[in-house]
């Protein structure tokens, strides 16, 4: 991984699954956050539902067929997702788990990696302020 801080690492990971979630998922999302803990990933996308889906969502059995349909397109996506993320921080991604909140409209995405990022981009950041 090229030296980065950990924020920037932060920044291009939401800006890639941002583009990601738009073009791949057809999602928009009002908000996306993004931490790095240790050898973690964490993103979260909050306010994901359409207007259509937000209606359907008022209902058990559309809250259920919602939840169902975005965890699907999610499990076919783990691949292309796991490159992304390999592409912008040069490590392996040993896991990916997602969760989807149909009640709240909110999307969860944690990678686990074969590396501390953490622990590299502080590394570099307290090399740099030297």
């Amino acid at each position: 991984m090229d030296a980065k801080l950990k924020h920037e690492i932060e920044d291009a990971v939401s800006q890639m699954m941002t583009k990601f979630l738009k073009e791949q998922m057809g999602e928009q999302a009002e908000m996306v956050d993004t931490h790095i803990v240790g050898e973690t990933i964490i993103v979260r996308f909050k306010g994901v539902l359409s207007p259509a889906e937000r209606h359907m969502v008022n209902g058990q059995e559309g809250m259920k067929l919602i939840k169902a349909l975005k965890e699907r397109l999610i499990e076919r996506a783990t691949p292309l997702l796991v490159a992304i993320i390999k592409d912008l921080t040069k490590a392996e991604g040993v896991d990916v788990h997602s969760s989807f909140d149909a009640k709240i409209g909110e999307r969860m995405v944690i990678f686990t990696l074969d590396k501390n990022l953490e622990k590299s981009a502080l590394m570099y950041e307290h090399a740099a302020s030297l």
